[in-house]
């Protein structure tokens, strides 16, 4: 079962896998619904973001609502166990548009990643929310925003300086000013980043390293995110496994509290690691067999933007 405790403004749910969520009736199935998907490429500056807007079949005569992913570190625009293709399928279900894009040096993008920073990001999620404010089938008032990890961050610094930004998700998220959560990174590639301009950062589950430039270990130091997250208004739910080692749900209790909405929703999943259990122990790019915790997290965060866009 699950618990719901009241704090002033604020809601904590703690739930197990067999709970039903609150938001809607339990459905471990991945579902069936295939949406229009579209690759696009959306200009920005010096460089092109590559992207996948998902789009309901069944086009409403008015103006949708839309939702921006932004992936996590070493992640692409479909992220780990692809959730955000899984993602983009419940939201087009529910009549709900989606754009999920690469960051500078990820996926598809033909950048270098040393040219990856706060600022980037920053930059390419704009841009992404601005292609889908222009065109008139989707409702520039009713946009959100989702952000895994890393992307959780990108995605409150967004939000807390962007005015229509009317839901926020954070799944995993690091939350905090200055180095905070990076602390261990800082301590085994900062000084090769002075020396040498960028740090090469190698992960298990990417054939190549990636090359983390000095300008992203400077504004992580500079970030101010958690202090300025009051400014943000709109609604927030922030979910955070029990058993995350890399971003401590801790992190995601910070954000629903520093956060100025009067709706704010803190989610904190037992049994869940970072991932939310998607891949399996023993195959670092391999699928679970049980999908429980991921399929949990994907419906319960389609129906709360359902509600809320």
């Amino acid at each position: 079962m699950f618990m719901r405790l009241s704090l002033v403004r604020r809601f904590i749910i703690v739930f197990t896998a067999v709970a039903c969520v609150m938001f809607m009736p339990c459905s471990w199935a991945e579902t069936s619904f295939k949406p229009n998907e579209t690759a696009v490429s959306i200009s920005n500056g010096d460089h092109l973001i590559p992207g996948i807007l998902a789009v309901p079949k069944n086009i409403a005569d008015k103006p949708m609502p839309a939702v921006v992913l932004l992936h996590g570190t070493a992640s692409q625009k479909n992220e780990v166990g692809n959730l955000y293709q899984r993602l983009a399928a419940k939201l087009a279900e529910v009549g709900i548009a989606s754009l999920r894009i690469d960051f500078i040096g990820t996926g598809d993008s033909t950048m270098d990643y040393r040219f990856y920073s706060l600022r980037s990001a920053q930059g390419d999620a704009l841009a992404a929310i601005n292609y889908l404010s222009e065109q008139h089938r989707f409702d520039k008032e009713r946009i959100g925003l989702v952000g895994f990890s890393q992307g959780g961050l990108i995605a409150q610094l967004v939000a807390e300086n962007k005015t229509n930004i009317k839901g926020l998700v954070t799944w995993s998220s690091v939350a905090g000013d200055g180095i905070g959560a990076f602390q261990p990174f800082f301590d085994q590639y900062y000084g090769e980043a002075q020396n040498n301009g960028y740090a090469v950062v190698h992960f298990p589950w990417r054939p190549q390293p990636l090359n983390f430039g000095l300008q992203w270990f400077d504004e992580i130091k500079e970030n101010k995110s958690l202090s300025d997250l009051g400014a943000y208004k709109g609604a927030i739910l922030a979910v955070a496994g029990r058993e995350d080692t890399t971003v401590p749900y801790e992190s995601s209790e910070r954000i629903v509290a520093a956060a100025g909405s009067v709706d704010a929703t803190l989610i904190l999943v037992k049994g869940a690691n970072h991932l939310f259990n998607v891949l399996s122990d023993n195959d670092k790019n391999g699928l679970a067999e049980d999908q429980v915790h991921a399929d949990n997290l994907l419906s319960l965060t389609t129906s709360w933007l359902k509600q809320r866009l």
